[in-house]
């Protein structure tokens, strides 16, 4: 029978290749320097906290901007992203502690197969803020209309690193300016 801790080496060394297959993909289609931030992405536990760069520069304050927030408002994200992330970190809380109890692992492990199995649920969280982003451009673009909309969409892309889909969904709670685009002018075709 294999132990606990081959299948856990096996799986972290099936994560450091899938996301360097991920960077190297990243690279090829956005052309765009990883730099060190891209090999500590690869490192399992660093890569839960070093930060993905998503802008050039600080986007500009505009109308749209303030519209898009004052969305999340009204449609209380803020209160929903914060009680999403207090169910995950009790899930996190109850496996961290049925590993030790149960399982009788040491820490290291406990803390390892935690940081695993947090992979699939961080993706699905950053799916659920990419739903409130979309509500939150919807909002502004019902409030402000279209003209408004695809010149703040063209500020933000300005201002923006261009990320594929893929890339932004494992490491961004934000979709890139490109989709959200695409999303509000889908909206507004199926309006019509």
């Amino acid at each position: 029978m294999i132990s606990a801790t081959v299948i856990l080496g096996v799986a972290l060394v099936i994560e450091v290749v899938a996301r360097l297959v991920l960077e190297i993909r990243e690279r090829r289609l956005s052309q765009l320097r990883g730099g060190v931030f891209a090999v500590l992405r690869l490192i399992p536990l660093v890569n839960d906290i070093v930060p993905l760069p998503e802008n050039r520069r600080e986007p500009t304050d505009n109308e749209f901007v303030r519209k898009h927030e004052e969305g999340h408002s009204e449609l209380r994200h803020g209160i929903l992203r914060n009680l999403a992330k207090i169910a995950l970190l009790l899930l996190a809380v109850w496996l961290f502690a049925f590993l030790l109890a149960s399982r009788g692992m040491s820490l290291v492990e406990a803390v390892l197969w935690l940081h695993l199995a947090a992979i699939p649920f961080r993706t699905v969280f950053h799916l659920y803020c990419w739903h409130q982003e979309y509500e939150a451009d919807r909002y502004a673009f019902e409030k402000l209309g279209k003209k408004v909309a695809k010149a703040a969409m063209r500020d933000l892309a300005a201002s923006e690193i261009p990320y594929t889909k893929l890339f932004a969904v494992i490491y961004r709670e934000h979709p890139t300016v490109a989709i959200r685009s695409q999303k509000i002018l889908n909206k507004e075709i199926k309006a019509v």
